[in-house]
């Protein structure tokens, strides 16, 4: 099955995701290519460091950006498949000789018109930071499908790791869907639970979720393939949608003893 790959350029949490993917099922698929979007999209350069910076506080924001740093100028280096750890997604497509780009909107005429001369057969979402438009998800014949790591129609929107942490869920969910028009509201195809451990970093949960995101979402790529999927319809009545926290809900979620990092 040919599938391509949407995602954002993210070598902290969605690299993770990648890593699993290819170490394990590089050979399952055939893949056509990888679309990095910029991280978050349009959201405003400052403005996402001062979001973050008061998530993670000035030590914990300079951790990260080390490691980011560190990751960009280690990602030149040339590595190859059975490295076992990579730095960047571009480092890590090369060394599975699998096309990788960097794009802006998936939904522009420039790229739909090359998605479409690819013709792949289904197009996969990992934490693209854009919403999809319909020119796009009607493009594959077997349709898109995202990963969303949350119990949809609980959590949607964006950072639901985060938010599941703040309402003190035991668990974290995860849920692969079928896009629609409307954001994380397709019909599901897959949902599972990932246990948060005590005292565990809402840095090192995502990464350790990603992970295992990538088992199920081979395992639903596998089922497309053959035929044997089955959807699950999520009732829109019990959802809740949320954005990027706010700098109270920042400081409500430290004051409770939990840990951004």
């Amino acid at each position: 099955m040919k599938i391509e790959l949407l995602t954002q350029d993210d070598p902290l949490y969605i690299l993770p995701f990648f890593e699993e993917f290819f170490q394990y099922y590089a050979s399952e698929f055939q893949i056509l290519q990888v679309s990095s979007s910029r991280a978050m999209g349009k959201r405003p350069r400052f403005q996402l460091l001062r979001e973050l910076t008061y998530l993670y506080g000035p030590l914990g924001m300079a951790k990260v950006a080390a490691e980011i740093l560190s990751s960009r100028v280690l990602g030149l280096i040339p590595r190859g498949r059975d490295a076992g750890t990579f730095h960047t997604l571009a480092q890590l497509c090369r060394a599975y000789r699998v096309p990788y780009h960097i794009i802006g909107s998936p939904n522009d005429k420039e790229f739909l018109q090359e998605a479409r001369e690819r013709q792949a057969d289904l197009i996969v979402s990992v934490a693209c930071p854009y919403i999809l438009k319909e020119q796009l998800l009607n493009l594959p014949p077997r349709g898109c499908i995202n990963i969303h790591h949350a119990p949809l129609p609980r959590y949607r929107g964006m950072m639901p790791t985060f938010w599941q942490m703040y309402h003190g869920e035991k668990q974290v969910g995860l849920t692969v869907h079928y896009m629609a028009a409307k954001v994380d509201q397709g019909a599901a195809l897959l949902q599972e639970q990932l246990e948060i451990k005590p005292g565990e970093s809402l840095h090192h949960l995502i990464g350790r979720s990603k992970r295992h995101g990538a088992h199920c979402m081979a395992r639903v790529l596998k089922q497309i393939e053959v035929g044997t999927q089955q959807t699950m319809t999520l009732s829109q009545c019990e959802g809740s949608y949320f954005t990027f926290p706010s700098t109270n809900e920042i400081r409500e979620f430290h004051q409770r003893g939990l840990r951004a990092i």
